[in-house]
């Protein structure tokens, strides 16, 4: 009797590729051409989601469909059927939305989170939402402080490879996703992709208080703090607090004296990214912002809102509560809102400015400071 390791090899073992999975022959394929010149009187459909699967070594299966596909002159397939009992047939899940395909149903359902916006799975620490149990994972990294991937331009620490290695790109200057409108460049796709609202108009992120719109939810979301006044990071060294933790995080930056941002003409470097692109204007020429009333152009959105302040008085609306001046009396009412839902409200406001009151739609507020 012969040792196992000397049997005869299986039926499966001794096919060729081609045999096992009845892949058709040139000659074949010309054989079966009927008087027009097609394929046989065979069904056809077409070539969409054949994946070939490995072959396992135990059972002789193949994760494969049960009819592979051979493509015809028409341009549809002809489906030939595999050996019985060797193979069985792959399911995929398609997603209706966007036609991506999945193998297994459970991947279906996560990834139909991605259009539908749900969040399940929340940190028991913060309460962030996240659409997969992995990103959790990958946040609770966030609260255990261990950050052990730094960077070496700034020092700067994160808690995943991917992160810090998107955040290199703010120091090599490497944008690679391209606007086809305008030309401007990102760093990654998704900001790409946001950035073409601008070019569409789309705001459909509206302030309930101002009804200022916004083209992205984040947006809206830290707009809502200048209502609320809610200011929920606080640093550690001096104590001062920020709506946002990208703005306390550029707060951190005065503390250290870290300038990882450097021009590449002139060699000055600036604590943060937007200053050192603002910086580079004045190697260019480019203006960008323009004056609404005179026309005149400016480097800065800062140096815009200087300028329009020093029109003449009689083009000006003063706010009463606090002095500042507007050109433009859309911004004075604004700004007259934000008196009203911020910090500054209290009991004479009405008193003290009807004649503007009376061309603006307020909120009334349940109380009133005193």
């Amino acid at each position: 009797m012969a040792s196992e390791s000397q049997k005869e090899p299986s039926a499966l073992e001794s096919q060729s590729f081609d045999e096992v999975f009845h892949i058709a022959k040139l000659e074949d394929l010309e054989a079966s051409r009927d008087s027009n010149g097609l394929l046989g009187s065979t069904d056809t459909m077409p070539l969409q989601g054949v994946t070939l699967g490995s072959m396992d070594s135990n059972n002789q299966t193949c994760d494969v469909p049960d009819q592979i596909e051979v493509s015809g002159d028409d341009g549809r397939v002809k489906k030939g059927n595999n050996s019985p009992g060797h193979c069985h047939k792959k399911k995929l899940f398609i997603c209706g939305v966007c036609g991506k395909s999945l193998s297994r149903k459970q991947s279906l359902q996560f990834h139909e989170l991605t259009h539908t916006g749900e969040k399940p799975f929340d940190c028991r620490i913060c309460g962030k939402p996240f659409t997969n149990s992995s990103s959790l994972s990958r946040h609770n990294l966030t609260h255990t402080g261990n950050n052990p991937f730094a960077c070496r331009v700034c020092g700067k620490a994160f808690a995943h490879k991917s992160a810090l290695t998107m955040h290199i790109l703010i120091h090599t200057g490497e944008k690679a996703f391209v606007c086809s409108i305008c030309g401007k460049s990102f760093r990654q796709r998704g900001n790409l992709s946001k950035h073409n609202l601008t070019h569409t108009g789309e705001k459909s992120f509206g302030c309930r208080i101002c009804g200022k719109s916004f083209a992205r939810k984040g947006h809206l979301s830290t707009h809502n703090l200048t209502h609320t006044g809610e200011r929920s990071f606080r640093c550690r060294i001096c104590g001062k607090s920020f709506t946002t933790s990208s703005n306390l995080s550029t707060h951190k930056l005065v503390h250290t004296g870290a300038k990882p941002f450097a021009c590449r003409i002139c060699g000055k470097s600036f604590a943060q990214s937007s200053h050192l692109s603002t910086h580079k204007l004045t190697h260019t020429g480019e203006k960008l912002f323009a004056c609404r009333i005179c026309g005149k152009g400016f480097r800065s959105k800062s140096g815009l809102r200087y300028h329009e302040k020093k029109h003449s008085e009689e083009n000006q609306s003063i706010c009463a509560l606090c002095g500042e001046p507007f050109v433009l009396v859309d911004d004075l009412e604004m700004h007259l809102k934000w008196h009203i839902h911020g910090k500054f409200s209290h009991s004479k406001l009405f008193s003290l400015v009807p004649q503007v009151f009376d061309s603006v739609e307020l909120t009334p507020l349940p109380t009133f400071i005193e």
